[in-house]
């Protein structure tokens, strides 16, 4: 058996310019090891969860996710507490794509009409976030799994499949895992997904959503900031956005006007009067140049407008210097330009 990893150019499907409902829970999974599945959102207790094959997620306890289009990117934490032989794992999701996670865990109940249907549609997304669909049939039902074959002649599954689920209309029943020919596939049962879910929800989730909680981002001017969301998704997981608050880099291909929202941990607007980007000179990717900074104070985060603007010496350290203060409760930091071509790193962001 073969894991899952991409459709065949071949591939026959209908693409649409949004995804409602359940279906919009399908994300792209990029594992630490920069190979690339599925999964699919919930929320569960106030906590956005990912859930995907244990070889999607891979060794290594972070993974980027991205949406179908208008596409938002986030981070999810990796957690393997399942058997051994259960190819299933769970994240906690967080970043700009939280916005976006509306499911619950209780759509994994099937209906009896979804439990007898002959035919599904097994989605996924394309790099861009459109949505691929292909019609299959379900062939036998077995105790954990679900047996699936194409339906259309010229369509086939290829490597990159794991982690897509089928659905009878808005009904998932089952998740891609496994794959022996280009027609046919194996899907683990939505039963099997829930059940496994439920227990460990009910038991240790929020014990291991708090301890993969990013530790707080004190600032000079003794308030505390916190990553929102970025336009960008990192190169890697390893790169991930939450590093600019905390220990590492972050690393994101160039991109028109790139964006990276935090917002103060508060209700209540700081001054502000300074603003520190960096980004190490020894990092082998491309120190930004150019820099607009804008702020908010509204509780919205809708209403920015311009503070300052700037270049990044070829040394890796803006600094606005003292400014006069400027109430905010959301900072935009956007990213015009590099020096040079090629993937941008920033280490640090930092404000008082």
């Amino acid at each position: 058996m073969i894991c899952l990893l991409r459709f065949s150019a071949l591939c026959v499907t209908a693409l649409h310019a949004s995804v409602i409902g359940v279906v919009a829970q399908t994300v792209n999974v990029q594992n630490g090891l920069n190979e690339n599945g599925f999964g699919w959102m919930f929320r569960s207790g106030g906590t956005c969860y990912a859930v995907m094959p244990r070889h999607v997620a891979g060794p290594l306890p972070r993974v980027t996710l991205t949406t179908a289009a208008p596409v938002a990117n986030g981070s999810g934490s990796v957690i393997h507490p399942f058997w051994p032989g259960l190819d299933l794992s769970i994240a906690v999701v967080r970043g700009g794509i939280e916005a976006r996670c509306t499911e619950t865990l209780d759509r994994l109940d099937l209906s009896r009409r979804a439990g007898r249907a002959a035919r599904a549609e097994l989605h996924r997304l394309d790099p861009t976030g459109e949505e691929e669909r292909i019609a299959i049939s379900l062939e036998r039902r077995n105790y954990l799994t679900i047996d699936g074959e194409v339906a259309t002649n010229n369509a086939e599954i290829y490597q990159g499949t794991s982690g897509a689920f089928a659905f009878v209309g808005e009904e998932p029943i089952g998740m891609a895992i496994t794959s022996d020919d280009p027609k046919r596939l194996v899907l683990m049962r939505s039963e099997e997904i829930l059940m496994n879910l439920r227990r460990y929800l009910s038991e240790q989730s929020n014990a291991f959503a708090a301890e993969t909680a990013p530790a707080p981002a004190h600032q000079e001017g003794g308030f505390v900031l916190n990553l929102v969301s970025v336009s960008a998704p990192p190169i890697s997981p390893e790169f991930d956005a939450q590093n600019v608050l905390g220990d590492g880099i972050y690393v994101f291909s160039p991109q028109r006007n790139a964006e990276i929202i935090l917002r103060v941990e508060s209700d209540d607007p700081v001054a502000l009067s300074r603003i520190r980007v960096k980004t190490p000179q020894d990092s082998g990717y491309v120190v930004p140049r150019r820099i607009l900074i804008l702020t908010d104070a509204q509780l919205e985060g809708d209403g920015f407008s311009v503070w300052t603007r700037g270049e990044m010496p070829p040394d890796g350290n803006f600094d606005t210097g003292p400014m006069a203060t400027r109430n905010a409760l959301w900072v935009k930091v956007m990213i015009l330009s590099g020096w040079g071509s090629g993937e941008i790193a920033i280490s640090e962001i930092s404000a008082q």
